[in-house]
C-alpha cells in the first residue's frame, strides 16, 4: 500500500545520492582536510543537523492530535533522513562556490 510517501522517496533519491556523493567526496578527499574544507563541512552540519530532530518532534507532536498510521510515520521518517542529507549536500555545493 502506497501512502504517497513512496513516490516522494523516488523523487528525492537522486538528490540524496548526489548529496551523499558531494559529502563523501569532500570529507574523504584532499579538499576536506584543509581549513576551507573543514569550514564547509562544519557549515553543512550546522544547517543539516536540526532537520531530523525538529521533524521528528513535529511528527511526534502530530501523533498526539491525529491518528497517524505506521506507514505514514515510517515514510515521513525516511523522508526526513533524505532531506537531512540533501540539505547537507546542497549546503556543501553552495559553500564550495562561496568560500
Amino acid at each position: 500500500r502506497d501512502s504517497g510517501g513512496t513516490s516522494f522517496h523516488s523523487f528525492l533519491l537522486p538528490f540524496f545520492f548526489a548529496s551523499l556523493y558531494l559529502l563523501f567526496k569532500l570529507t574523504w578527499g584532499e579538499e576536506g582536510k584543509d581549513e576551507r574544507g573543514q569550514k564547509i563541512v562544519n557549515k553543512s552540519f550546522m544547517i543539516a543537523a536540526p532537520i531530523m530532530p525538529l521533524g521528528w518532534l513535529l511528527i511526534e507532536t502530530a501523533l498526539k492530535f491525529y491518528d497517524i498510521s505506521y506507514d505514514f510515520y515510517r515514510d515521513t521518517m525516511w523522508i526526513l533522513i533524505l532531506l537531512t542529507f540533501i540539505a547537507q549536500g546542497t549546503t556543501i555545493y553552495i559553500y564550495k562556490k562561496r568560500i
